[in-house]
């Protein structure tokens, strides 16, 4: 057993004792806790759809500083997001040794538009967004009610905010040195934030030309440049045709170079001395530092005897990944810091190869999986695969890219997998240049170091259930508490109970249970009297993050086939098109209703409104009250699993109990049956909504507006009887089957096949088959995996249907 997942153990055995079958008291984070890191990245199965579409995932979870897999925490949050921070649907995916899965249907009522997907865990919410995964995806709705608004939309993006062309410079190692030979790396943007081709020139005060200089299509340069003593410089160059002048960095009269050229076994690092430096440092000592994942991973010193000094550093044993280099003078004091990348010399592969490289229409295509390590042999490999129309464009990254690179330095990468994809004879020098402009001020583990980590969130071992108990007349929180829980549907123990700590909290951890599922919840003093009034705890607000701000314009072509095989798929209903229903849900905010778990919408039913007057305290009950005057609630059956207690409505046929909110607080929402023994005279109104949930089921909610201390004197304010959300169950992926008589129907599937979670055999093979649809054209494969030695595979194959 390794060291992580030896403290992993040790530290699920000490943070989850609490969810266990004897009472013990609930306890906090310990203070002397060593901090551990995850990553976690999505595989999507493309990145531009339509409404009414399945948007695919699987979940890789790793520990932070390497690529290994890592059961550190097995809850995962997935969200899908708006431009404006609105969360538009939100997954809980169970993860299980690292690997996890899920989807999400996207509703009608979604306009067009750039959508982020977030991904976290509980213990990822320490440190702010460092480690937040976001990907960008399209959206487009074509839907007749929605073309007004996405073309207000789109113009509106049009318009908004746009800073003009750019060039910034990044002297490596930090600063330019009179004297100096300094390489100085640059980067260009437009408006959008693209690199744009550029030229131009270093100019002195007397018009001498000192050197020129031009940028990639990327928008990136490198030059080299000896300022001189006294000299003034400034750059003149051209966008295309557009004239710009632009300042160079600050020169230093005197200080330290840092030149760094790497290799896959070796760093070679040039220190120049200015001359004024070189006095106060001759015969000294000075160390260089390299960091990665926060961790130091090589210390060397040597002492200046001459103005430029080399020094060789072998790699063989690094990490692989981004690492920052820093030269440190005698006094401790940083001089020159350079970010570069630690290759290593992994030639672990993954490779796809179909059967055929061309196919006709719904013909059978399979796919064969090899992975090997480092050194040839079979490695046993975890991955998704992904088989999509090319008609929609790659967005360029992978899990290789992600967790090597795109989570390191922040900022929009372009075309990430590049810098890692073998057939790119150019990819380190891109690699490093990339390192150079993108700027280590966004270095992932700079940001770590510069600021205190507070540990609020705990690592969970599974689902969460907590709250407290109070006084049932006044606010005093009642410590010792015996919480008893029981879930006749979880997985594995049923039966779990704690204590309340000296606030009146209580916290579970470790539960596992798939989709709504009923609870019950009590509580007791210490001689096993029930006592308490037992409220369990709103759910956490999500983090907040920074919006991924798409700036690519999708193709007039690419959206009129979208749109002509989304309208056809409307029609027909076919594989992964459209499933709701005929008539379209339209979200409208203000009519939303927030319950503990989820946004229900409306969907046309009407609501009713009761106001409780003097006449309605006749009535023996809430209960009594609601048979009689609400349309539609009927008593609850005797066999009933909760109790006999309450109403119910019929939804396809079936009995089901509604959601309760009191007063709008959602720490008191849950399906509590001591509410229907309130009296009359201590409600003022009642509200019955029919309403809906993201997969179009029937879900009533029952709003009460009660008086100040009417549930004070309630008899059951110790047992909670509700239903609470788990772990999403994933869908599969429809994927026909044409070996016998098909349906006439058109198959214009965008995505061909779909599996989150393929695993290679002993051999390091795997073998996938699936039938094309009907649309000539070219696909894509994409697959993502991580090996059980902690190694990150990504492979890509295409064949043609014609």
């Amino acid at each position: 057993m390794n060291k992580l997942c030896l403290f992993a153990l040790m530290m699920q055995c000490a943070l989850y004792a609490v969810a266990q079958q004897n009472p013990k008291p609930a306890t906090a984070a310990p203070q002397t806790m060593k901090l551990f890191f995850e990553k976690v990245y999505l595989q999507t199965d493309r990145s531009y759809y339509n409404t009414g579409e399945d948007l695919w995932f699987s979940a890789y979870l790793s520990n932070a500083k390497s690529t290994s897999l890592t059961s550190t925490s097995n809850n995962l949050y997935v969200e899908l997001i708006s431009a404006k921070a609105g969360m538009i649907d939100n997954k809980i995916i169970r993860l299980d040794k690292g690997l996890g899965k899920g989807d999400f249907k996207l509703k009608d009522s979604i306009p067009s538009g750039w959508y982020n997907i977030r991904a976290y865990t509980n213990w990822m919410r320490n440190f702010g967004d460092d480690f937040i995964f976001q990907k960008r995806i399209y959206i487009s709705n074509n839907l007749a009610e929605n073309a007004s608004y996405t073309t207000r939309t789109a113009g509106q993006t049009a318009t908004t905010e746009k800073p003009g062309k750019s060039i910034a410079f990044f002297p490596e190692g930090g600063a330019l040195v009179e004297g100096l030979t300094s390489i100085v790396a640059f980067k260009t943007n437009d408006q959008s934030g693209n690199g744009i081709k550029a030229k131009g020139s270093v100019i002195s005060l007397k018009g001498d030309t000192i050197t020129s200089f031009q940028c990639t299509d990327a928008g990136l340069g490198i030059f080299a440049f000896v300022p001189k003593a006294g000299e003034t410089y400034q750059v003149s160059g051209y966008y295309g045709t557009e004239k710009f002048s632009s300042a160079l960095p600050a020169i230093l009269k005197k200080g330290m170079v840092l030149h760094v050229v790497s290799d896959s076994t070796s760093i070679k690092a040039s220190i120049g001395t200015s001359e004024e430096s070189f006095k106060e440092l001759a015969g000294k000592s000075v160390s260089i530092l390299i960091k990665h994942g926060g961790d130091n991973i090589y210390t060397g010193a040597f002492n200046i005897t001459k103005p430029t000094v080399s020094v060789t550093i072998p790699t063989k044993d690094f990490t692989q990944g981004v690492a920052i280099i820093t030269l440190v003078d005698q006094l401790g004091r940083p001089n020159c810091e350079r970010l570069v990348f630690i290759n290593g010399d992994n030639k672990a592969m993954l490779s796809i190869k179909p059967d055929k490289t061309a196919y006709k229409p719904r013909e059978k295509v399979t796919l064969n999986i090899k992975a090997t390590d480092a050194i040839g042999l079979p490695a046993r490999t975890s991955l998704s695969l992904a088989a999509a129309d090319a008609l929609l464009p790659d967005d360029g990254g992978n899990l290789i890219s992600y967790l090597l690179l795109q989570s390191e330095v922040k900022g929009d990468i372009k075309n990430a997998a590049q810098y890692f994809d073998p057939n790119n004879p150019s990819r380190l020098k891109q690699l490093d240049l990339l390192l150079l402009t993108q700027g280590w001020r966004d270095y992932l583990w700079r940001r770590i170091a510069d600021s205190t980590v507070h540990v609020s969130y705990l690592p969970e071992a599974g689902l969460v259930i907590k709250g407290t108990v109070r006084e049932k007349v006044g606010s005093k929180m009642l410590p010792d508490m015996n919480i008893t829980l029981f879930g006749s549907n979880f997985s594995g123990d049923k039966l779990f109970s704690t204590k309340t700590d000296q606030n009146g909290q209580f916290f579970l951890d470790g539960l596992k249970w798939y989709g709504n599922q009923a609870i019950k919840l009590s509580s007791k003093d210490a001689k096993g009297k029930k006592g308490g009034w037992l409220q369990i705890d709103t759910v956490a607000k999500p983090p907040v993050s920074a919006f991924l701000k798409g700036d690519q314009v999708v193709q007039p072509a690419i959206q009129a086939e979208m749109s002509k095989r989304f309208d056809y798929n409307r029609k027909y209903k076919f594989g992964d098109s459209i499933t709701l229903k005929d008539v379209d849900i339209k979200a409208n905010k203000s009519r939303n209703v927030q319950m503990f778990d989820q946004t229900l919408m409306t969907f046309g039913y009407p609501e009713q409104i009761l106001d409780v007057k003097p006449a309605d305290y006749s009535y023996q009950s809430l209960e009594h009250f609601l048979l009689t005057k609400v349309n539609g609630a009927q008593p609850v059956d005797d066999s009933d699993s909760i109790g006999n207690e309450g109403v119910t409505f019929i939804s396809n046929g079936k009995k089901i109990r509604p959601r309760i909110k009191v007063n709008n607080r959602e720490e008191l929402v849950a399906e509590r049956l001591d509410y229907y023994s309130l009296t009359m005279d201590q409600i003022t109104q009642v509200k019955v909504q029919h309403l809906v949930d993201m997969y179009s089921k029937d879900v009533f909610v029952i709003s009460l507006n009660v008086k100040d201390g009417a549930l004070a004197g309630g008899a059951n304010l110790n047992l909670i009887n509700t239903n609470l959300t788990g772990y999403y169950t994933a869908r599969d992926f429809y994927s026909p089957n044409y070996s016998t008589a098909a349906s006439p129907n058109k198959d214009l599937r965008t995505t061909i096949f779909w599996s989150p979670l393929i695993k290679t055999n002993e051999k390091g093979e795997a073998q996938v088959s699936f039938y094309n649809g009907d649309n000539p054209t070219r696909i894509n494969i994409k697959t993502d995996g991580i090996t059980d030695k902690g190694t990150a595979l990504s492979a890509k194959a295409t064949y043609t249907v014609q």
